[in-house]
């Protein structure tokens, strides 16, 4: 079967896929595979900051780890959010197979519609307590909270005000100090 065919997919025909396009990130969103160029440069620059905040701030029972890194949050889906933080104990295997304390998204123009619309579909089913969208070129943050099954948003942080909050942990950060 080509790849280029419109159709279903399945979790093998993703690992077939990666096979032959290394260079994109691709992930699998109830059936549909989601393909994206690498990241930038300024979103890679917030995710090594972001990533050293979260690490310094974590307690020792989570592990704060980075894309790309599968989360089967389905029979159909499998996606890798830039960052996770997953319970210690989770650590076997090759992909992250409970949902992650949380999930965190750094915008890409080409990802922007995935990130802000189906990801935090398909993490809120699967059971994904925390979810952030970073805007790396706007310094921002919108943290969600699954609240009844769906996510419920906090307030955006912009630029150099702080944020702050108490859960999954405790951390603060200014968005812009992250893309500078």
């Amino acid at each position: 079967m080509s790849m280029t065919e419109v159709g279903i997919y399945t979790v093998e025909d993703l690992h077939a896929y990666r096979e032959q396009r290394d260079d994109m990130t691709v992930q699998l969103i109830e059936g549909e595979l989601v393909v994206s160029p690498s990241p930038s440069v300024v979103h890679q620059v917030v995710h090594s900051r972001l990533f050293g905040v979260l690490l310094a701030a974590a307690p020792g029972r989570v592990l704060v780890l980075s894309a790309p890194l599968d989360v089967r949050a389905g029979e159909s889906t499998v996606v890798q959010p830039d960052i996770l933080v997953i319970d210690d104990v989770d650590r076997r295997g090759a992909e992250v197979t409970t949902p992650p304390i949380l999930a965190v998204e750094i915008l890409s123009p080409s990802s922007r519609r995935t990130d802000l619309v189906r990801k935090p579909e398909v993490l809120s089913e699967f059971g994904v307590e925390h979810y952030w969208v970073v805007d790396p070129v706007h310094p921002a943050i919108r943290p969600f909270r699954l609240v009844g099954g769906t996510y419920e948003s906090g307030q955006v942080v912009l630029g150099d005000d702080l944020f702050e909050i108490a859960v999954p942990f405790p951390v603060s950060f200014r968005p812009a100090d992250l893309a500078r």
